[in-house]
């Protein structure tokens, strides 16, 4: 079957080949409606997108691509000159929507092409406490590999250390320290991230990220992704 594109279809459903089944008065077939307006035409045959248009404050064409996933179409979105850095009416950028819904292609792609790595949210938190909150491994080592500041707090001083024993995730908690999360940052509260997990209550994975800030020690082993 030969390929077709967006402009052929267009032309073959704006053709008097192409006639919808609907009717408007169920008997003539000359009556029967075009699929689109003229206006919907002029619209539909414009080269460049009325990106404008088609978004709110709210709703920004490339956060919803970023947080939906869609490699191919967020491509064609930048090749339009869109700002990779445009933010919402929340204050965020595309790549937080990115982090938030794990599209781990999607975030080393808007990195790859000028996002900001070191953009934080109106608190003061950062991509990494974002990385964080979503227990995201990957996305934690990717960040890194954009130097990625792993001990800056945010504006009540959590660093995303403290976040990462919030989300009582050992392996997140493991992965910060070995790569260098300081464990005597306190917050405004004057907690440390080991004073947080002791106020979390008693059970086997407070124990376990207890004995973990303990004791934990950088091994040459462990000092590499």
């Amino acid at each position: 079957m030969d390929s077709v594109g967006l402009e052929d279809i267009a032309e073959l459903f704006n053709s008097s080949q192409y006639v919808p089944g609907e009717t408007e008065d169920g008997n003539s077939a000359r009556s029967r409606r075009k699929l689109f307006t003229d206006e919907e035409k002029v619209l539909l045959n414009r080269r460049l997108p009325d990106l404008e248009g088609a978004a709110s404050s709210k709703w920004l064409p490339l956060h919803t691509l970023a947080a939906s996933g869609d490699f191919y179409l967020l491509d064609n979105l930048l090749k339009h000159k869109v700002d990779v850095n445009a933010l919402d009416k929340d204050g965020l950028p595309a790549i937080h929507k990115a982090i938030i819904s794990k599209k781990h292609a999607i975030i080393n792609y808007l990195l790859r092409n000028s996002a900001n790595p070191s953009v934080y949210d109106r608190d003061g938190a950062t991509l990494m406490h974002y990385a964080v909150q979503t227990a995201c491994n990957q996305t934690i080592k990717t960040l890194l590999l954009y130097n990625v500041n792993i001990n800056r707090p945010d504006d009540y001083g959590w660093t995303p250390l403290h976040l990462a024993v919030q989300t009582q995730r050992t392996d997140i908690v493991r992965l910060l320290l070995l790569k260098g999360a300081d464990r005597t940052l306190k917050n405004q509260d004057g907690l440390t991230p080991l004073d947080l997990c002791l106020r979390l209550g008693h059970d086997v994975r407070t124990y376990e990220l207890i004995k973990l800030l303990k004791n934990f020690r950088i091994s040459k082993q462990h000092n590499s992704f």
